[in-house]
């Protein structure tokens, strides 16, 4: 696997390199580190960037390269120049994103290349929460989790949120779980899809549970990381591409990043492992 780690060089993010070590460890991943002059910014300030880098990923021997530029220019020449299958960066949520927003075509709606935004890494990746739409005869999100899972040593929740109030037959969360291996058994295609994606996690050797919830997917996402000490949530990129459709479904993955104090991988089309997926 190769890693692009992308930096300003005005202030030393240490989250998206402590990532790139657990994960560059678990699975002899290839590293490349970005330090981007802004406008304005100061080149040994850079420097001083990259010398705390190369003591942080000591025995890893990363690339580490300094440019300056227009940071949608610098992103667009990196995806053109090298076939990367992860891009690490931080997630700014104090500043609001101000960062990523300038590069939002290309780091959160692209959907080739998988994206992790880091905020309170974890010294380890032990439990991920897996947030899955249920997309027909599409296990490819649960695939590439679940090698990403195992390389790390990590358990996987499998999760799906229904859209839309509690029926009244479940008038708790906790009769919603109580059911799950009900609902599962049944001959609904989400059912018969977290069927085939369980057994996908089995056969990785993957730890795993599947939770099901019902209501708003962003407020259940938010709520389930509040009740368990998950280290890292995994998603898709959004694949809706009409303009009035993604306007009033918005970006899922956006609300995610946005509300969510922990680390988030949204999972691309390119292999992030580079191996067969499993159909």
């Amino acid at each position: 696997m190769k890693i692009l780690i992308y930096l300003d060089s005005e202030s030393y993010n240490h989250p998206p390199i402590l990532m790139a070590k657990i994960i560059a460890q678990a699975t002899d991943a290839v590293l490349h580190v970005y330090i981007v002059i802004p406008k304005g910014g100061h080149e040994e300030n850079g420097q001083a960037v990259a010398e705390q880098v190369k003591v942080d990923l000591d025995g890893l021997s990363p690339k580490i390269v300094l440019l300056t530029g227009p940071q949608s220019e610098i992103i667009k020449d990196a995806f053109h120049k090298e076939e990367y299958h992860l891009i690490i960066t931080n997630a700014d949520r104090k500043r609001r994103f101000r960062k990523s927003v300038e590069v939002d075509p290309l780091f959160i709606k692209q959907s080739t290349i998988s994206l992790l935004l880091t905020e309170k890494t974890k010294p380890k990746l032990e439990k991920i929460l897996l947030c899955t739409g249920c997309k027909e005869n599409d296990y490819s999100l649960i695939t590439q989790a679940a090698g990403f899972a195992r390389d790390l040593d990590a358990s996987i929740t499998l999760t799906h949120v229904f859209p839309g109030a509690v029926p009244t037959m479940y008038t708790g969360l906790d009769q919603i779980e109580e059911t799950v291996e009900e609902i599962l058994q049944t001959d609904t295609p989400f059912a018969q899809y977290l069927r085939r994606g369980a057994e996908i996690l089995t056969e990785f050797g993957i730890h795993s549970e599947v939770k099901i919830r019902r209501g708003i997917p962003i407020e259940e996402i938010v709520r389930e990381t509040q009740e368990i000490n998950y280290d890292l949530v995994v998603i898709g990129f959004s694949k809706v591409k009409d303009g009035l459709k993604e306007m009033f479904l918005g970006n899922l993955a956006v609300k995610v990043i946005d509300q969510i104090a922990l680390p988030v991988l949204i999972i691309g089309e390119r292999d992030l492992l580079n191996e067969t997926t499993v159909s």
